[in-house]
């Protein structure tokens, strides 16, 4: 199964220097702008489904990237729950780098609940059809999940490598998924 990621436009907690987490802004108008150029982008892509996490921004942001399309809502594409800082200033997230790989939040994840949601989802369309091409409209941990499922990375290298940490911006990342 092939899985094209495309992460969430700007939000109004990312202008704001907030951790969104499973709380619920919506876009920005900077995100709404983003999401029209992924339209030109993508106006002649194919995909067989496009899955989007129940988050507001990630729903908002494939109705104008991918305008009159259907879409599968799907919850295993959320955010990690940072659970009692769901939605608090970047600030507050005092743990070093990588804690949250096998600490969970207080209420909420670590960042192995996220890999095995996003598992779980592939291993049912890969059992729907291992031949489709899907896109993900997603979070930051749900694409470091595809790193560490697909690609074979370590959660520390994944977030090491993330290119939220690195600067390098594309379109969307490419993902092959085998049982």
């Amino acid at each position: 199964m092939k899985i094209a990621y495309l992460v969430h436009s700007t939000s109004t907690d990312n202008e704001s220097g907030i951790r969104s987490g499973w709380s619920d802004p919506e876009l920005s108008l900077a995100g709404y702008q983003q999401a029209s150029s992924l339209a030109q982008v993508f106006q002649n892509c194919r995909f067989d489904a496009i899955f989007v996490s129940d988050l507001t921004r990630t729903r908002q942001t494939a109705a104008v990237a991918f305008p009159g399309q259907a879409v599968r809502i799907e919850p295993r594409l959320r955010e990690l729950n940072y659970g009692e800082l769901n939605g608090k200033r970047r600030s507050c997230f005092t743990h070093p780098p990588g804690w949250e790989i096998r600490n969970r939040f207080p209420g909420g994840e670590n960042c192995l609940d996220v890999q095995a949601r996003v598992h779980s989802l592939l291993l049912d369309l890969a059992r729907e059809n291992p031949e489709q091409r899907v896109i993900f409209v997603s979070h930051r941990y749900p694409q470091l999940a595809l790193e560490v499922i697909c690609k074979g990375s370590s959660w520390e290298q994944a977030i090491e490598q993330d290119w939220r940490e690195t600067g390098i911006w594309q379109p969307t990342w490419e993902y092959q998924f085998q049982v």
